[in-house]
Formats: structure tokens, sequence, C-alpha cells
């Protein structure tokens, strides 16, 4: 009668439970457990080899494809953008400041245009091709306040990027230098661009 109990009860001879298939057990869950714990780690690592690829793309120079470096690469070309956001921040303060006659600046944005005259500068536009995606760039036109600014907030709005830009104020003239690309990498025609940037300086 114990026996056919002991037998009913245990998996194992006589009624228990062998140590064999307890460690088969635990060993069936570790091996669960682990498989988890690598493929957790490789997506992990998969996001971030896409995220640094990502990275990678932005940033124009990169001297090293290892994670350190792209990371330090990235860090100097923020740092510079942010150097050349600042210069031109001042260059654009230092053009469309005021005259310090106050009432008089609107009357000196209006006579602009016959300071140019009268001191022989004379506008224009003028537009070199770099390569197919790039172009260079001259302007010069009557020195008016937030000129500058609408001008590249227009040809942001057309997609196109400005890099290298400088913006010198003489004789009632703005100077403005820079090299204009594609925002989306497409070629860039000289005359073309030549055209509407004539059409943007007259809407401004």
């Amino acid at each position: 009668m114990d026996g056919l109990c002991l037998g009913g009860i245990g998996g194992g001879e006589n009624g228990r439970i062998g140590r064999g298939q307890l460690e088969d057990n635990d060993d069936d869950d570790d091996t669960q457990y682990k498989s988890k714990n690598l493929e957790a780690e490789r997506r992990r690592r998969l996001k971030l080899s896409q995220r640094l690829l990502t990275l990678r793309s932005l940033v124009p120079k990169i001297t090293n494809m290892n994670m350190a470096t792209i990371i330090d690469d990235a860090v100097t070309y923020i740092v510079d953008l942010q150097k050349n956001v600042k210069a031109l921040s001042d260059q654009l303060l230092e053009t469309e400041a005021p005259c310090e006659d106050g009432p008089k600046a609107s009357v000196d944005e209006i006579d602009t245009a016959q300071e140019m005259e009268a001191n022989g500068v004379k506008p224009d536009v003028q537009v070199t091709s770099i390569d197919e995606h790039k172009l260079w760039i001259k302007i010069i036109i009557p020195k008016k306040k937030s000129r500058f600014t609408k001008l590249l907030e227009t040809l942001s709005v057309c997609g196109f990027e400005l890099t290298d830009t400088s913006v010198t104020a003489f004789k009632g003239a703005m100077l403005i230098l820079s090299c204009v690309e594609g925002a989306s990498g497409e070629m860039l025609k000289a005359s073309r661009t030549k055209d509407l940037l004539l059409e943007i300086i007259k809407g401004i």
C-alpha cells in the first residue's frame, strides 16, 4: 500500500524526484535567462551602432570610426558651429545697428542707394560654381535694417544652406560673401541660382 502511494506521487524510482531532474530544470532556466540577456544586449548594440552611423553622416569630418572618436569629432563640430553662429550674429548686429542720431536712421536707410551711387558702388549679384552641389555667391545691395536676416530666412525656406558667410557694411552698401549648398544635396546651377537671388533681393 505504501509502495503504491509513493509510486503515484514521485516521478523517480521509489517515488522520489531524482537530483538529475532538478539539475536539468535549473540548466533549462539558466539557458533561457542567458538567451534573453544575449538578445537584449544584441538589440542594444544594434541600436547604438545605428545611432553612431546617423551621427557619422551628420558630421562632415570624422577622423576614425571608433565610438570615442566619432563622439569627440561631433562635439568639435558642434562647438565650431556655435562659434560660427556667434560670429554671424555679431556681424548681423553690427551691420543692422541703427545710427546714433536716432530718428535719422530711417532716412539713412532710404538714402543708402544714393550713397552707394555717390561713392561709385553698384548693386551686384555674382554666382560662381564650385562644384555641382556648391556655389560661391557675392552680393552687393543697399544697406537696410533686417535685410540680411530676411535674405537668410528666404534662402533657408528655398532649401539653401549658407556656410563660410561674411557680411561687411561700407559706403551705404552691404557686401555678402558666402558658400551656398542645397539642403538636400541636389545639383545647383549658377544661372538659375542668380535669377532666384535677384528675385529674393527685390522682395526684401
